[in-house]
């Protein structure tokens, strides 16, 4: 059985191929290429997130990234289809699954919702396999950092998933309802692009 992380990669390569390389994105500033290269540097090139940024060894890393820039978009998505190295952690489906489920679907979410005339109601229908990993994910990760962002004490509720708080037990509440996905991509800072509903406590 294909695993949710290599479903959602599957939806993000198809999704970038959907588009134009100059086609915008939900991600701030980046073009589908600026996103590609994102991916195929965080499975492949993880060095070059950091080297990059480092006195010495930052002009090598980011001459480093424009080569892989100029090679095109057409192979920075054949990239993000192959995947990480086999020697790599996340080439193993445990990690990956743990890794590149919520990171895949966010960013194939980047490249739909960001274009021209898309309306929430055409969005895509994921499996319930999915929508279940999503939101086991989303409440230890994008849940925690979204409350710690807000200084708020945010209840998460999915019918069917259930509810979970996150914040400082002494902060105003919040109560935000939704489908996990929904849920997740409020809380990685795509509000304007999810369906959520919100209630001030």
């Amino acid at each position: 059985m294909t695993s949710t992380a290599s479903q959602e990669r599957k939806a993000l390569v198809s999704a970038l191929r959907s588009v134009t390389a100059e086609a915008p994105t939900l991600c701030e500033g980046w073009s589908a290429q600026d996103l590609a290269l994102h991916v195929v540097v965080r499975d492949s090139r993880p060095d070059l997130m950091v080297g990059q940024q480092l006195p010495l060894v930052g002009p090598r890393a980011r001459r480093a990234l424009q080569t892989l820039r100029d090679a095109g978009y057409e192979a920075l998505v054949d990239r993000v289809a192959a995947g990480p190295p086999r020697y790599f952690p996340q080439s193993l489906e445990p990690v990956d699954v743990a890794m590149n489920t919520l990171e895949y679907y966010i960013h194939t979410e980047d490249v739909l919702r960001a274009q021209p005339g898309f309306q929430l109601s055409e969005r895509r229908r994921i499996s319930e396999e999915l929508r279940k990993r999503i939101w086991q994910h989303a409440s230890l990760t994008f849940f925690v950092m979204a409350a710690r962002k807000q200084n708020r004490r945010i209840t998460f509720f999915s019918p069917g998933y259930g509810a979970t708080t996150r914040g400082p037990a002494a902060a105003p509440l919040m109560m935000v309802h939704g489908a996990p996905e929904e849920l997740t991509l409020w809380a990685s800072g795509r509000a304007a692009h999810a369906e959520a509903d919100i209630t001030e406590a």
